[in-house]
C-alpha cells in the first residue's frame, strides 16, 4: 500500500488495493494457522506418545514395587509365624517346668508331712516307754526290798 503523506481520503483504488492486500494476508494467515495447528496436532501427538510411554514405565515401576513390598511383607509374616511358634514351645517348657517344680515341692511338702507325722508317732510312743521304763525304776526297788526280805 502507497503511503499517503498529504492526508487525502482514500480513493477506491487505495481501498481495494487495501482489501487485496488484506486478502492476501488472510490466506497467509490461514495457510500459517494450519500449519501451526498441524504442528500442535503433531507435537500433541508427540507428547501424548511420550505420557504413554512415561505412564506405562510408572506402572511398571509401581508393579514391581508392589512385588517387593508383597514378598517383604510374607517375609515378615512368615518370620513373625516363626517367632511365635518359638514363643509358644518357650512357653510350653516353662509350663512343664512349672509343673515338675510344683509337682516336686508338692511331694517335698507330703514327705515332710509325712516325717512330722511319724515324729509326733513316735514322740508320744518314746514318752510311753519312757514312763513305762521310770514306772519300772520305781517298782524294781520295791521288788528288790521284797525279793531280799523273802530270803
Amino acid at each position: 500500500m502507497a503511503k499517503n503523506d498529504d492526508h487525502q481520503p482514500a480513493t477506491k483504488g487505495d481501498i481495494a488495493a487495501v482489501r487485496s492486500e488484506l486478502a492476501e494476508v488472510k490466506t497467509e494467515l490461514k495457510g500459517e494457522i494450519v500449519a501451526v495447528k498441524s504442528e500442535l496436532k503433531n507435537d500433541i501427538a508427540v507428547v501424548k506418545t511420550e505420557l504413554k510411554g512415561d505412564i506405562a514405565a510408572v506402572k511398571d515401576d509401581l508393579a514391581a514395587v508392589k512385588t517387593e513390598l508383597n514378598q517383604k511383607i510374607e517375609r515378615v509374616y512368615s518370620s513373625q509365624v516363626q517367632a511365635d511358634s518359638r514363643l509358644e514351645q518357650k512357653m510350653d517348657r516353662m509350663m512343664d517346668k512349672m509343673d515338675t517344680l510344683y509337682s516336686n515341692t508338692m511331694s517335698s511338702y507330703e514327705k515332710t508331712v509325712l516325717k512330722g507325722e511319724k515324729y509326733d508317732q513316735k514322740a508320744v510312743t518314746h514318752g510311753a516307754i519312757l514312763i513305762d521304763h521310770e514306772d519300772k525304776l520305781l517298782k524294781h526297788e520295791t521288788r528288790i526290798t521284797l525279793l531280799e526280805s523273802k530270803k
